[in-house]
């Protein structure tokens, strides 16, 4: 495709796929103008979605399809976001859920508790720490890397031992929740989902946990917590008097 022709298209949302697959189903969702789209094939780095396109060049069965064009970036942004959400991040090469993270797929109980500002107060005896994943939470992830996101690695964790659970939050509604254990070093254990350069001289920390009780999840999870505002700060104490 002529350069020319892509810069007519305004911003797009583009979807990479196996020409062999009958249904097109994409392993890469993104978004851009011009020739963004031919960027991941011109400049390839060390991820899963440039091995990828390499096998499939090399096979020639490498797709590129414009899913919705003539946008401006906010529409396209959006788009982006949506389809990816449909997918699964987990079904795609996508590191990230992609751009308008607050506005993406969450369940129908879910967006009640939003809409309606239906807050539920932690007790005293569920006390802990609520982090703020808005900027890492994705729909599809799995179990283990939304512990990894919640574990850590935080600073000046508080030294206060009535909070004893780790509350994965996005967007204010909580998606799981963690028995801490205890906190270690930041770097004292191995991540499987995160790619993270830790020295062991740092001075933040990670916790060692397990998901909750059923009981203590049931009250919790899918809700809207009430909070402090975090003014900056990554976490929030919660049930704390």
């Amino acid at each position: 495709m002529a350069i020319q022709s892509l810069d007519l298209a305004k911003y797009y949302v583009y979807a990479f796929y196996d020409k062999e697959d009958e249904f097109k189903k994409p392993f890469y969702i993104g978004k851009g103008k011009s020739d963004r789209c031919l960027d991941h094939i011109k400049r390839p780095d060390e991820s899963p979605k440039s091995e990828r396109i390499k096998e499939l060049l090399e096979r020639k069965n490498l797709g590129i399809d414009i899913l919705r064009h003539g946008m401006d970036e906010s529409t396209a942004k959006l788009v982006e976001a949506t389809c990816i959400d449909l997918l699964g991040v987990g079904e795609l090469t996508n590191k990230v859920r992609g751009s308008s993270s607050l506005m993406g797929r969450i369940t129908l109980d879910e967006l009640q508790h939003l809409l309606l500002k239906e807050e539920t107060e932690i007790a005293c005896e569920h006390a802990g720490l609520a982090f703020l994943l808005n900027s890492t939470y994705k729909s599809g992830m799995s179990a283990l890397e939304l512990y990894e996101s919640t574990r850590g690695i935080w600073a000046n964790i508080p030294k206060d031992e009535r909070l004893k659970f780790a509350y994965a939050t996005y967007g204010g509604l909580v998606m799981e929740v963690y028995e801490i254990q205890c906190w270690v070093k930041a770097g004292s254990q191995q991540y499987f989902t995160r790619d993270l350069n830790i020295t062991m001289n740092t001075n933040r920390s990670e916790f060692v946990g397990r998901i909750a009780a059923k009981e203590v999840r049931d009250l919790y999870v899918g809700k809207l917590i009430k909070k402090t505002r975090s003014h900056g700060s990554p976490f929030v104490k919660v049930g704390i008097v």
